[in-house]
């Protein structure tokens, strides 16, 4: 390989790199500053120059974006891993929730304190969030475990209601699982 060829390499990985940090950055600066919060702010907390925030995410509002999907896509995955085990639908979502309260500190949603993003980009992976969730309460409807009226909106508001940014230690989850077993318990009651 050419030395040209592993210097390229490594301004890619190094980039790679430095846009992780400015994501893993930003979403800890929206939690503590809001939406408002400058970018050279966001570019600091990170060791990084504004312009290579501004290299990788032209303005805020991209920026903003990639962290909304990546929080989505993070739900997606959990979705699907708690679909996969088994098991009845409410211990799905049990599962599935309780993956997104270990994540709160990771995610950017409207629903937690972000800031509105409406791309389609951003919009497709909610779709498919929705989809898995709509396909669960199915699945909990026909085996019985679901006796009650619920829609995709009742999932979200619920894990947005537990997994608030910020809350910390192990009497908050305790909190969080006792509210999300008291929910779930009653989604079987006739």
């Amino acid at each position: 390989m050419s030395e040209s060829a592993t210097e390229d390499r490594r301004l890619r990985s190094d980039a790679e790199r430095n846009r992780e940090r400015v994501v893993a950055a930003a979403v800890v600066a929206l939690h503590r500053d809001g939406a408002g919060v400058p970018i050279a702010t966001i570019a600091d907390d990170a060791g990084v120059g504004v312009g290579t925030v501004y290299r990788h995410f032209r303005n805020r509002e991209v920026l903003v974006e990639e962290l909304t999907h990546r929080s989505f896509t993070l739900m997606v995955g959990r979705l699907q891993h708690a679909q996969g085990l088994g098991g009845t639908a409410v211990e799905a979502f049990r599962d599935f929730l309780l993956g997104v309260i270990q994540d709160r500190n990771d995610m950017v949603l409207r629903s937690t304190g972000g800031p509105a993003v409406e791309s389609e980009r951003v919009g497709a992976v909610q779709a498919e969030l929705h989809r898995g969730i709509r396909e669960l309460i199915a699945r909990g409807l026909a085996d019985g475990t679901i006796r009650r009226e619920i829609d995709v909106a009742d999932i979200a508001w619920l894990g947005a209601t537990l997994a608030q940014p910020g809350r910390e230690g192990r009497a908050w989850e305790r909190i969080c699982e006792r509210l999300l077993d008291t929910y779930l318990a009653g989604l079987g009651a006739p």
